[in-house]
């Protein structure tokens, strides 16, 4: 991966928060992801972990962080063939990257029980990166092989 691949990557991620943040969810298709993705992935077999600054994830963080000037953490999850994943990070803004393979993606704004039809429903797939503000939850389904992903929580929103 060369620096003109990542700094792109960060680019378009970076336009998405300043476009959406605390507006509503988004989704992003951010230049070069098929390049950086693979390398952002950890240790197989890993669930749930917050990444240490020495990986790529951890480089994304602390990268993402500077460019947007507050913290971002970085954590690395798994969603199980045929189960479902809720991501719920309560007053912070969220970013979900799925590493490889696809999910269903169902958003919901703050206030809004759990419910189908309701907030937004989309197929997310390796290379699309979703955004839900804070007070938004996201949760994943319908992967039919596990699917590694990494969440970014923004813990400072501006």
């Amino acid at each position: 991966m060369s620096a003109t691949d990542w700094e792109l990557f960060l680019r378009d991620i970076a336009l998405c928060l300043a476009t959406y943040q605390g507006r509503g969810p988004a989704v992003v298709w951010p230049d070069r992801a098929h390049d950086v993705l693979p390398r952002l992935r950890g240790p197989r077999g890993r669930h749930a972990r917050r990444d240490p600054r020495g990986t790529g994830a951890g480089r994304l963080a602390t990268d993402l962080g500077h460019r947007m000037g507050y913290a971002v953490e970085a954590f690395e999850h798994t969603l199980p063939a045929g189960r479902a994943l809720a991501l719920r990070h309560p007053g912070a803004d969220t970013l979900v990257f799925l590493l490889q393979g696809g999910a269903r993606c169902h958003g919901e704004g703050p206030g809004r029980p759990g419910g189908e039809g309701r907030g937004i429903d989309l197929r997310l797939r390796a290379g699309e990166v979703f955004y839900a503000p804070a007070g938004h939850s996201c949760t994943l389904s319908g992967a039919r092989a596990p699917c590694p992903l990494l969440l970014l929580v923004l813990r400072a929103v501006p």
